[in-house]
């Protein structure tokens, strides 16, 4: 089969187009399905990973974690697909058995395996994954859209909804709005009834934040942003920041935070610690939360909103698998606004 292999972190012209063997059927265990691939999104946490900054990752690798594609085979204890069913997978997949599994808290889980990292990635023709890291396709939705729906859609639900607890009415802001995650964050905040400010550097992307919906939106390149968020809620700041930038905007977050606000922290582009200072968290009684990838649940949600008009998936470019190089660099410049989605 064909596969984007990476055999050494760095550049992207490091990734290259090879025929690897593909999986057997034959071969399959337990609860594993063989997925032939037809469209595989492409995140920043594959820049991440190629830079060779994330631990889990051994080379050689295939990367790619948001798959959409048909089942080919199924393993002897598969009870939910069947050969034909197109599908999509979450980012990690889960055990199912551990204590965190059983407390619902499944992107959590002690043995969970994340595309890409432990387990081979969508940059292939084939790819295998165990059936609860899998959702079925509604009839209708576009094979490309639906790859992102995890990883865009769905880690947007967990990190407002699961893990934000926004509410109606609320203000929430939004770092790195123009990016995948941030364009359907801004969606899911105005389905609930917040109003959303979303933040980016680039004066060119604040139209597409408006049309997604966003309230207002804050154009700042050099990330210096506080003073105009507490501007724009009368000195008051918002409840609820959605960090998906990380290091770069964390301290201005936390700066525009009203009190009992919480930040949740979803995203972090360049892999470097924070600071800050312990008694803004402490007089103004603030939390600092974490989010983490997507369930099945939140995926199947996804569909759902989607198949109803409620939230647009927003893809900006298609592009086949053998530009993987060219749509690396496209995404490490900023230059699309939503997702590349690389046609297999």
């Amino acid at each position: 089969m064909r596969a984007v292999v990476l055999r050494e972190f760095g550049e992207p012209e490091n990734l290259r187009l090879e025929e690897v063997e593909a999986p057997d059927p034959a071969a399959l265990r337990g609860r594993e399905v063989l997925v032939r691939v037809r469209a595989v999104g492409m995140c920043y946490h594959d820049i991440i990973n190629r830079a060779g900054n994330l631990p889990r990752t051994k080379l050689p690798s295939i990367l790619g974690h948001e798959i959409a594609g048909d089942v080919a085979s199924v393993g002897p204890e598969v009870q939910a697909f069947r050969a034909g069913d197109r599908v999509a997978t979450i980012q990690r997949v889960h055990c199912g058995r551990c204590d965190l599994c059983r407390r619902g808290r499944t992107t959590l889980c002690k043995e969970g395996v994340f595309f890409g990292e432990e387990i081979p990635g969508g940059y292939a023709d084939f790819v295998v994954s165990e059936e609860q890291g899998l959702a079925k396709v509604p009839d209708g939705l576009g094979i490309e859209e639906a790859s992102i729906c995890a990883c865009t859609i769905g880690t947007a639900i967990h990190v407002v909804r699961t893990r934000g607890e926004v509410l109606l009415d609320e203000t929430v802001l939004i770092t790195g709005a123009s990016g995948g995650v941030g364009l359907h964050a801004i969606q899911v905040c105005r389905l609930i009834g917040a109003r959303v400010y979303a933040v980016t550097s680039s004066p060119a992307k604040a139209a597409r934040l408006k049309e997604a919906g966003a309230d207002e939106v804050i154009v700042s390149p050099d990330l210096k942003f506080a003073s105009a968020v507490r501007r724009a809620t009368g000195g008051r700041g918002v409840d609820a920041v959605i960090e998906i930038t990380g290091a770069l905007t964390f301290d201005q977050s936390m700066r525009s935070l009203a009190p009992a606000g919480r930040l949740i922290v979803v995203g972090n582009l360049e892999t470097r610690p924070v600071s800050f200072m312990p008694g803004l968290v402490i007089l103004k009684e603030l939390e600092i939360r974490g989010s983490f990838a997507t369930t099945t649940a939140e995926l199947s949600e996804s569909f759902r909103l989607v198949t109803e008009k409620k939230i647009r998936p927003v893809v900006s470019r298609v592009m086949p698998l053998a530009e993987v190089a060219k749509a690396h660099q496209i995404l490490f410049d900023r230059g699309a606004t939503g997702r590349i989605v690389l046609q297999i």
